[in-house]
């Protein structure tokens, strides 16, 4: 509903959906949008500063960090709408959060969300792993339909990061299963020992276009939360597919 829409973000992702199609100049921002000379320039510094665009010459482009991977306008507008829920939630269990997309076979970090205490997890924006690794990937894997899902399953190597990983794919078929009925997948100590992370998928009309996390230390991030935290990460999903 319109009052809900943030005027600023939404200028700044129709700027990075036009670049998706071409280079752009401010003068050619300014005529496209009718955004005044002030606004189109404070806009592109920002995400220039923000490392999403480039300036070369007079030409403004898309960086490395909007990624390859997000090939579409669409994938592009998600990823963005997905801060401000990703922030309150940070804010709110102090723990670092993330949007994940699939990309092949493995998983790609879309948007990081640092959490609030010195000791937590971290990433970066293209930060990517194999998909079984984590809490990410596994719930991407379970919300997928079942032709492409074993697609990919065929490709996959199943690598052992820790004595937790599933490298059994009959196992990790079975837990696919289990993370589609219960609505939400943990990585526990499966990427790296001490580390733990929960996951949901961002359903839109039907389908799943990736999926949202909290991570953390294991010590803080115990079993005992999974289903509250849970409960959590559907709705923060729940608030970026109505966005959408």
């Amino acid at each position: 509903m319109k009052q809900y829409e943030v005027a600023t973000l939404k200028k700044g992702l129709l700027i990075l959906d036009a670049l998706q199609e071409k280079d752009m100049t401010l003068r050619e921002v300014i005529q496209t949008f009718s955004f005044n000379k002030s606004t189109a320039f404070r806009l592109l510094y920002t995400l220039e500063i923000m490392g999403y665009v480039k300036k070369i010459d007079n030409s403004y482009s898309l960086t490395n960090k909007m990624g390859g991977f997000l090939s579409t306008p669409f994938n592009s507008k998600a990823n963005w709408l997905s801060v401000p829920p990703l922030y309150e939630l940070s804010r709110e269990v102090g723990e670092t959060t993330y949007v994940g997309i699939l990309y092949g076979t493995e998983v790609v970090t879309a948007q990081v969300v640092d959490g609030t205490h010195s000791m937590r997890a971290h990433s970066e924006v293209g930060d990517r792993a194999p998909v079984h690794l984590s809490a990410l990937g596994k719930v991407i894997l379970a919300f997928l339909d079942k032709t492409k899902l074993d697609g990919i399953l065929k490709e996959l190597t199943l690598v052992q990061n820790t004595k937790n990983t599933f490298v059994d794919l009959h196992l990790l078929k079975e837990h696919l299963k289990v993370i589609r009925k219960q609505g939400y997948a943990v990585d526990d100590e499966e990427t790296e020992i001490g580390l733990r992370c929960i996951a949901a998928p961002v359903i839109f009309e039907g389908n799943m276009i990736s999926a949202v996390a909290i991570a953390g230390p294991a010590l803080r991030l115990n079993k005992k939360l999974d289903k509250a935290l849970s409960k959590k990460l559907i709705q923060c999903s729940s608030r970026i597919s109505k966005m959408l």
